[in-house]
């Protein structure tokens, strides 16, 4: 059981978590509020709201969430032992889900859209329908938070009856357990993704690449994404799309097609939001130069 002393610093940075979360998602909210931006100075804003998310609301999201288990756990409160406690995480579980699920998705789509550009001064119905898609799930979100937070203060709940009770020895078996795989899974996943962000794709000499239509594929995490090249006179004049993932994401990605074509190279920058598979598409252009030049 912790100690008073320790007891207090854990609420302390349990309340700063929370500050911090919430604080994100009110900043997320009052930049996508901002209007009069030209193209340029909104994907600034979105690029801004997306690294708000991913840094901001995802750790404090995740410091909530374990100080809040740590505090349940090495307390006499426990994590099932009373009503309140079981709302708490039922609202936590909720949040989770509208903010992962609703609000990471809309981010995403924005910032992506406005880096490959719009083709006129209307935004397309797409990245419209996401614009609109953050007021209300942030607003829903922090009403759940303010909802935690007064269950937390008032405890309207009692203790509940139990059959029986879930040992802190139990619970910490369990919890480790579940940590441990999610860290490893996490931290394989990560290696993975930066392995293909990272990877050089090369520039191959368009003076060797015959004229006509080439073909090219990358293979990753269990998708093929194969692209067809048209060269004429030493110049790429089209990419075609053969084969990608039917997601968002993927589809996002194709939009480094007319920057290869500016810059006559594979070598280009990928689409934020969508980096691993723009960085398919780049090596898929490259194996199809560098194919036919073989």
């Amino acid at each position: 059981m912790l100690e008073k002393t320790g007891r207090r610093w854990l609420r302390v940075i349990h309340i700063i978590f929370i500050a911090s979360l919430m604080g994100g998602l009110a900043s997320i909210l009052v930049i996508n509020h901002l209007i009069g931006l030209d193209t340029s100075q909104l994907f600034i804003a979105n690029y801004s709201i997306y690294n708000i998310f991913n840094i901001v609301v995802t750790y404090s999201f995740f410091g909530v969430i374990t100080t809040g288990l740590v505090y349940s756990v090495f307390t006499h409160w426990g994590l099932t032992k009373y009503w309140w406690i079981i709302g708490k995480w039922t609202g936590t579980v909720a949040l989770f889900l509208l903010v992962w699920i609703w609000l990471g998705p809309s981010i995403i789509g924005m910032v992506a859209l406005t880096d490959i550009g719009f083709n006129s001064s209307q935004p397309p119905p797409n990245y419209t329908n996401y614009h609109n898609t953050l007021t209300p799930v942030i607003a829903v979100a922090l009403l759940i938070m303010f909802t935690l937070i007064a269950i937390t203060i008032f405890r309207p709940w009692g203790q509940r009856d139990q059959k029986y009770e879930m040992r802190r020895g139990l619970v910490l078996s369990l919890t480790g357990i579940g940590v441990v795989l999610g860290v490893g899974l996490t931290v394989m996943g990560h290696y993975d993704l930066e392995s293909y962000r990272q990877m050089e794709i090369g520039s191959p000499d368009l003076s060797q690449v015959p004229d006509g239509i080439h073909r090219g594929s990358v293979s990753y995490s269990g998708f093929e994404y194969t692209v067809a090249v048209k060269v004429n006179g030493a110049r790429i004049e089209g990419v075609g799309v053969v084969k990608n993932r039917d997601s968002d994401y993927a589809r996002f990605a194709e939009g480094i097609i007319p920057r290869v074509i500016a810059k006559q190279s594979p070598d280009v920058n990928g689409i934020t939001g969508a980096t691993t598979t723009s960085k398919c598409l780049m090596k898929a252009v490259e194996t199809a130069l560098e194919g036919a030049i073989k």
